[in-house]
């Protein structure tokens, strides 16, 4: 009687598949063994480059739903060896077992043992075999790759959002391949820091959904052509590849915990962002984690909620109101949610007013002109900051579009001459040369606006003029404006019944100066513009 027979093929890295050996060589085979015995293959199920120490195989998986189906529409499942069907002990028995439970016999055309108790004890056996095999595989697999990460060079195939793999060296019928950067997609990440960091110049800095919002409403795509998710950006502003050293062996590759830190391998790569930078990108995003700054702290219309406290019990002060709402104020939020003991001396205040207050102390005592010859100290260091390796990416732009303006010219010229016979995959090659061309373009665009004007030195009048500015900017800002200055200029007031006493960053108050038409591009949680013995009442 003719068996229905599903064959599964398998090879365990992506070099066989592509090279299209060991794939048509197995299936080959199964044709002939079942041209032998009278059998009719209905269905092939193929997982190229596949790991066959557990089950996680797409046509393994597709094998196994649909023959394990009552009735089942195969008679038996045929595989080269026992390896190639699994290679784990248990998992070959389990899998084993489930077809048997439908009807389906596993068959092994090299390894036919036939039937009977014998046969199961060589099938266990052989597959342990299978089993230490694989595992010995693995761990000189391992070694290797660990030296060769020791080496310097890059063990994987597709490099990380920023970078490209170029030859690096051979040993023997080996590439090895090192990092190097991909100008357009790296002016990406850059972008996408400073956008986290300082926003767009329209406003504050930006959450990920913004940035990713921000990103594919200007036209940028990542690599394959789509438009950037929140957990590509996330991961973008948490790789510490950028920062010139990745870390080889992280994870455990099967369970994929975090391995201890003394097993991981440095490995250095071209640096993309600063340390500093990054550091600061880390301790932001950790302070924005829901479960270490509340939400309604983080979205708060109040301007100053997480920044003022009580200066008896060191509390924050929260929203009070009177009359039916009409009435708001600062009190003492250890007084109100913890009872009289909890605060001897609470603060209540008027919101309206104080908020009044605060920004008036910020225009007042902050920005006037004797501080501004110290404050323009600070603006140089973040203008050099700011522009530093601009001219040299400008530099690299200028050069790519000169060679995309180029290809497209040699494109047309074709097209022209008629040498051109695919219309269709002509127009798609222009497109993506074109894509190309608008990404660069965008980036050399930002650049050109990237480096802010700055004058050198100030005179009184001038500086006059600039703090006037700032006041009048600062004093007439929308409510949310006022929020993101308030909040990037001040790290927290001691509030008691006769004064308040604020502190905050000088790096803030910098960067709002080296770009005063710009009020949204202050950065925020720097610390301590206030000197040990210098309180800004």
């Amino acid at each position: 009687m003719s068996k229905r027979v599903a064959v599964y093929a398998r090879v365990s890295t992506t070099r066989q598949a592509e090279n299209d050996i060991s794939i048509p060589d197995q299936i080959a085979q199964a044709q002939r063994y079942c041209q032998g015995k009278g059998w009719h293959v209905v269905r092939e199920f193929i997982d190229p480059g596949a790991s066959a120490r557990n089950d996680k195989r797409p046509e393994f998986q597709r094998l196994m739903d649909t023959a394990c189906v009552d009735p089942s529409p195969f008679d038996v499942v045929l595989v080269h060896s026992q390896s190639r069907f699994f290679r784990d002990s248990t998992g070959y028995a389990v899998s084993k077992c489930q077809l048997q439970k439908y009807g389906v016999l596993l068959v092994s055309m090299t390894q036919d043992f036939g039937e009977g108790p014998s046969a199961d004890f060589a099938e266990t056996v052989i597959a342990a075999a299978d089993a230490l095999h694989s595992a010995e595989n693995a761990k000189h697999v391992c070694r290797t790759m660990l030296e060769n990460a020791r080496q310097g060079f890059w063990n994987g195939a597709q490099a990380p959002f920023g970078y490209r793999t170029v030859t690096a060296g051979q040993r023997g019928q080996r590439l090895k391949k090192k990092l190097e950067i991909e100008p357009a997609e790296a002016e990406t990440v850059r972008l996408i820091f400073k956008l986290f960091e300082d926003g767009d110049g329209s406003k504050g800095p930006m959450g990920i959904k913004d940035i990713v919002t921000w990103l594919n409403a200007s036209g940028f795509r990542n690599r394959n052509g789509n438009a950037f998710y929140t957990s590509a950006v996330h991961a973008m502003l948490t790789r510490e590849t950028y920062t010139g050293t990745h870390f080889y062996n992280q994870h455990d590759s099967r369970t994929r915990k975090e391995r201890p830190k003394e097993e991981w391998v440095a490995v250095a790569v071209p640096k993309i962002i600063q340390p500093k930078t990054f550091k600061r990108v880390q301790e932001h995003l950790h302070q924005r984690r829901p479960n270490v700054t509340a939400p309604r702290v983080t979205s708060s219309a109040v301007l100053l909620t997480g920044l003022a406290r009580c200066h008896c019990c060191g509390g924050p002060l929260m929203l009070g109101t009177g009359k039916s709402s009409r009435y708001r104020y600062y009190v003492c939020a250890n007084r109100r949610t913890k009872g009289r003991t909890a605060c001897a001396d609470p603060v209540r205040i008027p919101m309206a007013e104080f908020d009044a207050l605060v920004i008036g102390a910020l225009a007042d005592q902050l920005l006037t002109p004797d501080r501004l010859t110290t404050l323009l100290r600070e603006a140089h260091r973040h203008r050099e900051a700011v522009t530093s390796g601009t001219a040299r990416r400008q530099s690299t732009f200028q050069k790519q579009l000169r060679e995309i303006d180029k290809r497209l010219q040699r494109l047309y010229s074709a097209l022209a001459e008629g040498t051109v016979s695919d219309t269709t995959s002509f127009r798609s090659t222009v497109s993506a040369v074109e894509a190309e061309r608008e990404e660069i373009v965008r980036h050399l665009s930002l650049l050109d606006r990237e480096t802010p004007p700055l004058r050198q030195a100030l005179s009184n009048q001038q500086a006059a003029t600039i703090a006037t500015t700032l006041k009048r900017r600062l004093l007439d800002a929308a409510p949310a404006l006022q929020r993101r200055y308030v909040r990037g200029l001040v790290s927290e007031i001691i509030v008691d019944r006769e004064k308040a006493t604020i502190s905050g960053p000088p790096a803030a108050i910098a960067a709002a100066i080296t770009a005063p038409d710009k009020l949204g591009e202050v950065r925020t949680f720097v610390r301590e513009w206030r000197t040990r013995q210098d309180s800004n009442l």
